[in-house]
């Protein structure tokens, strides 16, 4: 048992360091989506409210509204920032942009880097209760840390990192609730947070915070009524609050990407390149975000394991079948509803937030594969092939210079090398 513990906690310090190591060497702002947010930060600590006109930090991913300019991103998150960057200046005198390599990064820290060990930590815990061996906890840890996009974007501002931090806290105080029969009041209200806060971040993640909440309703309606919803119920009007502030209305500006307020003279959007102007058939489309550029499976082809979990009968089965529905029904309305892929970026970020579900799942099966010899290596060619994918997000290459994330995959460029795709 010592030394179970003792290579978790090493897998645990790995993960931190790798993406510690990664801030410092990487751009600490390398993306018009990251620019869009810190725009937004900027602003708002200069006095100009969500007026993004004079932005130190340029960037395609604005729309005008009158006679300004607007971040397209949904204001809560930055405006949590600019707290955080305000509080920063009072204590040290440093501001955006002059010191924003130090910023920058410390912001990172405290709302990626922290949350992202603390997943790691109560992952291995929450392993450990339900009765896995070693040699399947410390492949799924090493999963968790190592192999999951989650890692790569850890180094940057955005909002998939923050989502799927918020499922697997949501879904943690789940289970402590209803499969192992805690009742303090915190997993309640911890639960309805970041159920909250998931869907601020990814509004498809709204199902996700509906089903729990109904099952605990069903399960322990005083409790969730008291200490669930009103946490809930905060935040969500916090983010509608921002909303209104920054456009208007209650409605996000990313809902009207074929209006106007995309389209003013001189917009990017009035003609998109590279992959912003991929037209990909909704066949090619759906293999890319399963098995090509984009690929779920082909990028970390450990959930490979997790995919099959879905449909694993042990006590969690509940959680793997919702794991499995959502992530089905989101993989459909993407394919329907656009061809985008969400720019120049490594893996389909749109459905970074269900990773916490494969997660869960991947164990129930590691645990039947480990015992025979061949399934055993398959497993771990699965995972070396996962960490290679995230090592090469987080390297940058000459192609790109350093942005870390926000790049072509190593099998988006090999496709493009091969005449594959053009974009």
């Amino acid at each position: 048992m010592k030394n179970h513990g003792s290579l978790t906690s090493l897998i645990v310090l790995v993960a931190i360091g790798l993406i510690l190591g990664s801030l410092l060497r990487l751009q600490p702002i390398s993306s018009a989506n990251d620019k869009s947010r810190w725009s937004t930060v900027w602003s708002l600590n200069t006095g100009q409210g969500y007026v993004i006109d004079e932005t130190p930090f340029p960037t395609i991913d604005k729309v005008k509204r009158g006679d300004h300019f607007y971040s397209s991103k949904p204001a809560l998150l930055p405006t949590l920032i600019a707290g955080l960057v305000w509080a920063i200046g009072l204590v040290t005198g440093m501001t955006l942009p002059d010191h924003q390599d130090f910023i920058v990064r410390f912001v990172l820290v405290l709302i990626n880097l922290i949350p992202f060990a603390g997943l790691l930590v109560l992952y291995s815990r929450l392993l450990q209760r339900l009765g896995f061996d070693t040699s399947t906890i410390h492949y799924c840890l090493c999963a968790a840390g190592l192999g999951t996009y989650l890692t790569a974007y850890s180094v940057t501002l955005n909002n998939h990192t923050q989502a799927a931090i918020a499922t697997f806290f949501a879904l943690y105080c789940f289970i402590r609730i209803a499969y192992e029969g805690q009742r303090e009041w915190k997993y309640f209200a911890i639960c309805g947070l970041c159920c909250a806060w998931a869907v601020a971040n990814e509004m498809p993640a709204m199902p996700l915070a509906l089903v729990l909440m109904g099952w605990l309703f069903r399960t322990c309606p005083r409790a969730t009524a008291a200490w669930f919803l009103p946490p809930a119920v905060l935040l969500g009007a916090a983010f509608l609050f921002t909303l209104y502030l920054s456009t208007g209305g209650l409605l996000p500006y990313y809902l009207y990407v074929d209006s106007p307020l995309y389209h003013y003279e001189d917009s990017y959007w009035n003609q998109p390149k590279g992959i912003d102007a991929a037209d990909d058939s909704k066949w090619f489309y759906l293999f890319n975000l399963i098995l090509g550029h984009h690929g779920v499976l082909s990028l970390t082809p450990v959930f490979i394991l997790s995919f099959v979990g879905f449909f694993v009968k042990d006590r969690l089965q509940g959680i793997y079948r919702l794991g499995g529905a959502l992530t089905a029904a989101m993989v459909v309305v993407y394919t329907l509803h656009t061809n985008n892929y969400g720019g120049n970026c490594q893996g389909a970020r749109w459905l970074f937030w269900l990773i916490p579900f494969w997660l869960l799942s991947l164990p129930a099966v590691v645990r039947q594969v480990m015992p025979v010899r061949r399934y055993r290596w398959i497993a771990y060619m699965l995972l070396i092939v996962s960490l290679a994918s995230v090592g090469f997000a987080m390297s940058g290459h000459k192609e790109i210079g350093r942005p870390g994330p926000w790049s072509s995959s190593w099998l988006h460029l090999a496709m493009r090398s091969a005449g594959w795709i053009d974009y």
